[in-house]
């Protein structure tokens, strides 16, 4: 009897009311599929039922009657999306692949449209910190879950996410589990019930061990970061602190040799043949991108006739993707796309500055600040670790430029207006014939 299949459909069917009748509940549920996978853990007929599709129209059609749309805020990040989508469309138009092409267009303009949606419903803290925990949990369910496997297996085998999925693979899921790390101790820490806070530091400590245990390079260094910065603006210094002895002390005797290895050749990345290719595939893409400078090669251009043409290494010509955000986006659309891609890192990064200066000095906005903070972590995380593999359009990355856009927005609304000193008047002078004297008025 197929439980899973049916306890699945039963919840994402029961919420589709909801969904119409309030759309930003249709956005919770859009992230839960989207990043939990829910479905592709299932054994029967739910893993290939369209459930984010059957929410995307619920909540689509909602938000054309609900009264709690408020206008799409007007931000350099709003503005940077909307070119980045017109390029997207201008290079697709242009592709090398054109069919491979418009079937990835067709995706990254449905998670674009989502993000833009977010941003329409979510300019409430209330929304926000629910949108947070769906986002935490739905991805630190396989850092839990792969963390307590790691340590109870010994860690022999890698860390996967759902199958089928954005994030399947051991390198996508690291990247995941990174960029939700800080979000984990962010909700803890304004946690108010004790068994929540409990589950979610546990969370955040087995997450740490699921992305160690994906035997991704990426991800190792960029969990490296992740920490370290983390560790560097937390209060919780007092959890941390114990966390890193237990780590120090017993994670060496609990690491297999073979996962040693692995990391190891991060020194001597020279000699390792994925490396190799990884850096072959740089290659490849600035080369696409010097030919087709303005708009690229559209989405998906790598084949094997590409490499034959592009690469002066034939031992490591063997075809894959471009194995870096960064270079993933100059092959695909060109140096412009690379420019409007770095352009939105950076505003985004900028802002979130921002609004932590802002609500530094205002109480009521501590958890905007907490947030804007850890927000910065989990962005740096996902530029360190996105260095090595193909996850430009990851959902994540822009439902958090969406969460910047909307802090700032809350942040100017709700801090007080700087107070301007009056200028205090001065006593006119009013001029008498010769012999009189000033008078003043």
């Amino acid at each position: 009897m197929p439980y899973r299949d049916i306890v699945v459909t039963l919840i994402v069917v029961c919420s589709l009311p909801f969904c119409l009748t309030r759309p930003w509940i249709g956005i919770l549920m859009w992230s839960w599929i989207g990043y939990m996978n829910p479905h592709r853990l299932t054994w029967s007929f739910a893993y290939t039922l369209p459930f984010a599709m059957m929410v995307a129209i619920a909540t689509l059609v909602g938000l054309l009657f609900t009264r709690e749309r408020k206008p799409l805020p007007r931000t350099s990040e709003v503005y940077l999306l909307i070119a980045l989508w017109v390029l997207f469309s201008i290079s697709t138009f242009f592709a090398f692949s054109p069919t491979d092409a418009f079937d990835q267009y067709d995706k990254v303009s449905k998670i674009l449209l989502v993000t833009f949606v977010t941003m329409l419903l979510f300019q409430e803290i209330e929304k926000l910190k629910m949108l947070l925990y769906v986002i935490a949990l739905s991805i630190g369910y396989f850092g839990l879950k792969g963390g307590i496997w790691a340590i109870a297996t010994g860690g022999g085998n890698q860390v996967l996410g759902p199958p089928d999925s954005f994030i399947a693979g051991n390198t996508e899921i690291g990247l995941a589990i990174n960029m939700v790390l800080p979000l984990l101790l962010l909700l803890s820490r304004f946690e108010t019930r004790r068994w929540m806070k409990l589950g979610l530091r546990a969370t955040f400590f087995f997450g740490i061990f699921g992305s160690l245990f994906t035997y991704s390079r990426g991800a190792l260094l960029g969990l490296g970061l992740v920490l370290t910065l983390i560790f560097v603006r937390s209060r919780a210094k007092f959890f941390l602190i114990p966390l890193a002895i237990v780590v120090v002390l017993f994670g060496k005797s609990m690491v297999p040799e073979q996962w040693l290895n692995r990391m190891g050749t991060i020194q001597t990345y020279e000699q390792d043949r994925s490396a190799n290719m990884r850096l072959n595939a740089w290659w490849v893409s600035y080369q696409l991108a010097l030919d087709n400078p303005l708009v690229g090669a559209g989405f998906r251009p790598f084949t094997p006739a590409v490499y034959l043409r592009y690469s002066p290494e034939e031992k490591w010509n063997d075809w894959q993707d471009a194995h870096s955000i960064y270079f993933q986006v100059l092959a695909e659309h060109g140096f412009t796309g690379l420019a409007l891609y770095l352009a939105l890192i950076g505003s985004t990064l900028i802002s979130l500055r921002r609004v932590r200066r802002r609500a530094r000095a205002n109480p009521a906005l501590e958890f905007h600040y907490a947030t804007a903070q850890m927000l910065e972590v989990s962005l740096l995380g996902f530029l360190v670790t996105g260095a090595f593999l193909s996850m430009s359009y990851f959902d994540l990355f822009f439902h958090m430029v969406a969460i910047t856009v909307m802090l700032k927005v809350m942040v100017l609304q709700e801090a007080p207006a700087p107070v301007v000193a009056r200028p205090v008047p001065t006593p006119a002078v009013v001029t008498r014939p010769r012999g009189r004297g000033p008078v003043t008025a």
